[in-house]
């Protein structure tokens, strides 16, 4: 990447985090000094200082008062706050770019037991990132040899390491095709709209040209959705957190389809731990396991182990192919 291309890279990356906040709070953050392309998270807390997550927490020389909070918030909202009533409901917005922003603060009580912020006090801007071709070097083990077809894949990994950036990538590669195998219809099911990057409904990050993206809504629902009216091949989900979110891949498993998805944790070994992945693995369901990990200098990894737990791919540094 040559220099100007690499400053092209930085101006849109400080435009995307500037996108954020109103125009009278742009001047802090951009006299911070920040390399704004590394940001992933950024915490903001009543009267407490700014801390951002770049690989490490670096704490901000400012800070913001209730009346700030509510400013940025009513920002994010574009003045519309009932709009999007559905999603704070759930604790977050989802802004353009498919960046997720967390809520709290005072809770009130809505209808159906739930409840909705009622004063947001605590914000965290969880940044989408695009990075394509990480992929690249992980999708041939994905297929089956012989048939040369999909594999019922599990990406595992501790929150934070880029598990939903694969996931997309290996979406889109599944979608597109390669050069040694054909494209195919994938249904992505993207409940809180981090996959795709879904605004009001559109995917903003590129899943691949034949995926099809439900947003919103739950894992059950959305299969059942997919596999009676899409006809996919492979279905995508993001985060396996609850039994029933395995109950659901089962039904997908059952109805034909090819599975691709995603886990916390830090080895094979501890998914087997896991009460909701119990069933799942018990069945042999799942043919190919990649695992992530990252060392303190933010470098990612994977490592790839077939359905027996014997490892296809030692520990290789996660990005695109030279």
């Amino acid at each position: 990447m040559d220099n100007q291309t690499k400053g092209e890279c930085s101006v849109a990356a400080e435009n995307k985090i500037l996108r954020f906040f109103p125009q009278r709070l742009r001047g802090d953050w951009e006299r911070c000094g920040l390399d704004f392309g590394q940001i992933q998270e950024i915490r903001l807390r009543v009267n407490q200082p700014v801390k951002v997550f770049c690989g490490r927490e670096r704490t901000l020389p400012f800070r913001y008062g209730e009346r700030e909070m509510e400013e940025v918030f009513r920002y994010l909202c574009h003045d519309s706050v009932y709009a999007y009533e559905e999603e704070r409901k759930q604790g977050y917005i989802m802004v353009e770019g498919g960046h997720r922003i967390g809520i709290t603060g005072e809770l009130t009580t809505a209808e159906n037991g739930r409840f909705i912020a009622k004063y947001i006090r605590y914000m965290n801007i969880r940044l989408a990132h695009e990075q394509k071709e990480i992929a690249g070097r992980i999708i041939k083990y994905l297929y089956h040899a012989r048939e040369r077809t999909p594999l019922n894949t599990l990406i595992i990994s501790p929150p934070g390491v880029g598990k939903t950036t694969l996931l997309r990538d290996t979406i889109r590669l599944l979608s597109n095709g390669t050069s040694e195998h054909q494209g195919c219809n994938v249904g992505v099911i993207d409940e809180r709209g981090e996959i795709a990057g879904a605004y009001r409904g559109s995917a903003m990050l590129d899943c691949g040209e034949r995926t099809d993206v439900i947003t919103g809504g739950d894992k059950q629902q959305g299969i059942s959705i997919l596999v009676r009216t899409f006809a996919p091949r492979v279905i995508a989900i993001d985060e396996i957190g609850r039994s029933a979110d395995a109950e659901a891949i089962l039904h997908a498993g059952v109805s034909g389809c090819r599975i691709l998805a995603t886990v916390h944790g830090e080895s094979v070994e501890d998914i087997r731990n896991k009460t909701e992945m119990e069933k799942l693995l018990h069945l042999g369901l799942i043919e190919r396991f990649i695992v992530l990990s990252m060392n303190e200098q933010m470098d990612r990894y994977f490592e790839i182990y077939d359905r027996e737990g014997n490892r296809l791919c030692g520990r290789s540094l996660l990005r695109a192919p030279a």
